[in-house]
This record gives structure tokens, sequence and C-alpha cells, in this order.
């Protein structure tokens, strides 16, 4: 190695040196303060009474074993199932659904209507239920939901005839919302 090539490497080495060193070196004043209060988070839970479900047929026949029932055109099943439903958040705006007719029998699901109905006086269009917020601390609402699965009567030729009906995939969705 050449006496210009050491020199430099050394200068360059030193320099390093000087600058890491130098790094910390340097004092830069920082004040801290702590924020004063502490919030607490909501909660959203829905719970199922699995014991309270019941079936009815039609409006009014007991289904007592629901995978022997066998529904024809015109016919309707209903779930009648106590529910736990927290709301709880100064901000919430949580909404009550349950699964479309399409994830019932995919590919007859013009065939069938999913509607959910709750024994409460809370605002729904449709199957969309508004939950109110509860205060903090407060017990769960309890309601009653019933949801129908409707046959459409107008169901003709051999449309939708030995068909599996998957009750399984009926699902109740509690859910925030965003605010408008």
């Amino acid at each position: 190695m050449s006496k210009k090539m050491t020199k430099g490497a050394f200068a360059i080495g030193a320099g390093v040196v000087l600058l890491l060193g130098g790094a910390g070196t340097y004092a830069l004043w920082t004040v801290t303060e702590e924020l004063d209060g502490t919030v607490q988070t909501g909660d959203l839970d829905l719970v199922l009474d699995a014991e309270s479900a019941t079936w009815t047929l039609n409006g009014s026949t007991p289904v007592t074993d629901i995978d022997a029932l066998r529904l024809v055109p015109g016919d309707s099943v209903t779930l009648s199932q106590d529910l736990l439903v927290t709301a709880v958040g100064d901000n919430l705006n949580a909404q009550l659904t349950v699964t479309e007719a399409s994830a019932l029998v995919p590919e007859f699901a013009e065939h069938f209507t999913v509607d959910l109905d709750l024994d409460t006086a809370w605002n729904s269009t449709g199957n969309v239920v508004d939950v109110p917020s509860a205060q903090p601390g407060a017990a769960p609402y309890e309601v009653t939901a019933h949801v129908t699965v409707a046959f459409d009567p107008n169901t003709g030729g051999q449309d939708a005839t030995d068909v599996s009906v998957d009750f399984g995939a009926l699902e109740f969705i509690l859910a925030q919302q965003p605010r408008n």
C-alpha cells in the first residue's frame, strides 16, 4: 500500500471516529409531561341462549326435529332465539342483522327469504336492527329474535326440489357501524 493511500485511510478513519464520538457529546434539552386522565373502552358482545331456541312451522306448529323437516313452496319456518346483547360506548353505533338467504341455499336463494324480527322497540329497516348504546355497567339487553325462513309459494316446476337448506349457515351478526 502506498504512503498516500495509508494517510488517506488513516484520515478517513479518524474522521469517522470524530464524527461518531462527537455525536454523543451534544446535549439536546427534552421535557416530558404525562397526560391526565384515563379512558375506559366500550363493549360489544352477543350471546345466544342455545337452550331457548324453538322452531315453528307456518307460524304455529312446533318443530321438534328441524333436521327431519321437509319444506314445500309456501311453507315458512321460524326460529325463536333468546339473545343477550351488550352495546356500551359513548359514540357506539351498532346494528344486529341475520345472514342472507344466499348462505342457506346458494344455488336457489331466489326461492327463499330470511326475515329478522326482535321483540323490542328498536329501530329497524328490513333485516337491520339498530342497537342502542347502554350505560357502562348496565346489564346486557335481553331480547328474543324471531328469524323466519320462507319458501316462495310461487316456486314452480321442479325448482328447488330435494335441496338442503342449511340452517347451520344462519348467523346473527352484531357489528359496529361507522358514524355518519
